[in-house]
């Protein structure tokens, strides 16, 4: 028995285990994997927080209003924005090490990205996540905390209409509070910059046990990841890139973006991914181009090592070479329903990271919200797990393994037509008819029992349901059938099984 329980972790998983370690809860941590992975060091771009004189809480709030589409609630955005500095305080205080301003040790080196009004971006090189990962991993060998690898969670354990716990592959687990800290679920499309193991299993088992869901339609598509069909894994170029000066262009040399939108190429993701898509389809080519290689090449290297170093693997040196670049399945902007700290509609369970729908948002996701969402949520959280909890529980026996199906099995071939599915029919660009194909498409694995593929199933049905709902075009919701924003109003979408 543990007082709390936390499956998956990242960097909203560690930052809740971290922290109610400190405050003297007894914690176990659930990892899918080896060791702590997941979505967090893949982050390359940084942290926003406002940390410049010359910078404004009301600018940020402003600014993720904007990039939300106007779907954002803006109570989560004003109380996301305004803990910033407690947060990268607190990364800093575990020992993570954002890179200094050049001439002045005590500020930070300040990154501008797309949609931002000022340079807010904290980061370290273009390794960010990396290094935040390194010091939490730290920290934790530190703490008292009970670490459990290799634990696939195939179900939440729910009495009498409270989660009390997980069941798992090798046993039922138990606390008086379950996190949900288990990512995204950018893997159910076919291109994406996902771990692996990104397939909204989370979404599934917390539908499942009766939470509510909401926005599950709008997943933010990456406009620029790189474009090299010999990597077995797609690669990033950051944000922070375009905010470096990148320009888009296509296979002319013309700078497309100049005629989409006032910031061109440093438009909100949405719109320059849906503009690189119309280009690809109106020159029918595979890729576009980001051009950096007016900046000077010791810049480049200095800001973004690890991009440089791994196109120059793909034998492109982008401080000579243009960047070919598509878009892929990036971040999910809505997920489990929480309140601002973090407590579902389920008593006892919560969800921090991106698997939360805290509303801060919105329609469209701004960039570099989203591991400061992580840190601000989950240190709310434990504001609030010292409240009472459920006491009753039930024995394991209650919860054989044998009675179910919890040999995991690949099932490969299934998954990567799943993907096919989500990318053709609830891509970057959808139709009415095409969503509806797609989910009669994804009901013919209806059939297969393994919980494991039964979460990643479900997960792309659920998706492909909530943007059905949504009759109108708003943010990453892009419909052809309905190409306006819906007139009569702003409106969340909110699933929940009866």
């Amino acid at each position: 028995m543990h007082d709390i329980l936390v499956i998956g972790a990242g960097i909203a998983g560690l930052t809740v285990a971290l922290k109610a370690a400190e405050n003297g809860k007894s914690v176990l941590l659930l990892t899918k994997g080896a060791k702590p992975d997941g979505s967090t060091n893949y982050a390359q771009g940084g942290i926003a927080s406002v940390t410049s004189p010359e910078d404004s809480f009301e600018s940020h709030i402003a600014d993720t209003l904007e990039a939300g589409d106007g779907l954002c609630k803006k109570r989560q955005v004003e109380i996301l924005t305004r803990n910033a500095p407690k947060a990268i305080e607190q990364l800093i205080k575990w020992g993570v090490n954002f890179t200094p301003a050049k001439n002045n040790a005590n500020f930070f080196d300040l990154h501008m990205e797309g949609g931002h009004s000022f340079r807010r971006i904290l980061h370290t090189a273009d390794l960010t996540g990396k290094e935040i990962m390194r010091a939490l991993l730290a920290r934790l060998k530190q703490c008292k905390i009970d670490f459990l690898e290799h634990s696939t969670v195939l179900n939440l354990i729910v009495k009498k209409s409270h989660c009390i716990g997980a069941l798992t592959t090798s046993a039922p687990v138990y606390a008086k509070t379950v996190v949900l800290a288990t990512g995204g679920a950018g893997r159910l499309w076919l291109h994406s910059t996902n771990p692996p193991d990104a397939c909204g299993e989370g979404i599934a088992m917390a539908y499942r046990a009766g939470a509510a869901l909401q926005d599950l339609e709008f997943m933010q598509f990456h406009p620029t990841s790189l474009y090299a069909p010999q990597l077995k894994k797609t690669f990033l170029i950051s944000e922070a890139m375009r905010g470096f000066g990148g320009i888009l262009k296509n296979h002319s040399g013309e700078e497309f973006m100049n005629g989409v939108h006032p910031l061109r190429s440093l438009a909100p993701r949405d719109i320059v991914a849906r503009a690189i898509l119309s280009e690809m389809q109106r020159t029918g080519k595979d890729y576009m181009y980001l051009d950096i290689t007016h900046r000077k090449a010791k810049d480049i290297k200095t800001h973004f090592p690890n991009i440089y170093a791994k196109c120059l693997e793909c034998k492109i040196d982008i401080a000579k070479d243009w960047i070919p670049v598509v878009p892929a399945a990036h971040y999910m902007c809505g997920g489990v329903l929480v309140d601002s700290y973090s407590r579902t509609t389920l008593k006892g369970l919560y969800a921090v990271g991106e698997i939360a729908a805290t509303g801060v948002h919105g329609a469209n996701r701004l960039a570099s919200n989203s591991l400061l969402e992580s840190v601000v949520f989950a240190l709310r959280a434990c504001e609030k797990m010292s409240e009472p909890r459920f006491t009753g529980f039930k024995d394991s026996q209650d919860y054989k393994l044998s009675t179910l199906n919890s040999q995991l099995s690949t099932f490969s071939k299934q998954k990567k037509e799943i993907r096919t599915i989500m990318w053709e029919h609830c891509g970057i660009v959808r139709s009415m008819s095409g969503l509806k194909i797609g989910l009669e498409k994804l009901r013919k694995f209806d059939g297969i029992l393994d919980l494991e593929f039964r979460n990643f199933l479900e997960s792309a049905k659920l998706v492909v349901e909530c943007a059905l709902k949504r009759k109108e075009s708003r943010g990453l919701q892009c419909l052809t059938d309905y190409p306006e924003k819906n007139p009569k109003g702003l409106k969340h979408y909110t699933i929940k099984k009866m």
